[in-house]
């Protein structure tokens, strides 16, 4: 097609709804690349641990990490979704709620 997007959707709503979408894959791309890094960094600290108690540390952290990392992103999303357009009273009630 040659037309640029918004000549092909010139209504608001689904601009912003385009949009709305763009960020939220934006963000789950970053998230995945985020916690990829984090669990090779993860494997290498496993391989460099002496001990039995290094090895429960890394561990730990990346326990700790990996929880805090996704609860993060669980709030993002939902902050997301109640801010797009287009999206019924109930789910914004509802991602209020875990906001």
């Amino acid at each position: 097609m040659s037309a640029p997007w918004s000549s092909i959707i010139p209504e608001p709503g689904l601009s912003a709804a385009g949009d709305s979408f763009v960020e939220w894959q934006r963000g789950v791309t970053e998230f995945a690349f985020r916690r990829l890094n984090r669990n090779l960094q993860c494997c290498q600290d496993f391989m460099t641990a002496r001990t039995p108690a290094d090895l429960h540390k890394v561990q730990q952290d990346w326990a700790l990490q990996f929880s805090s990392d996704y609860q993060a992103e669980i709030r993002r999303q939902m902050e997301l979704l109640a801010a797009a357009p287009a999206t019924s009273e109930e789910v914004q009630e509802s991602a209020a709620l875990v906001a």
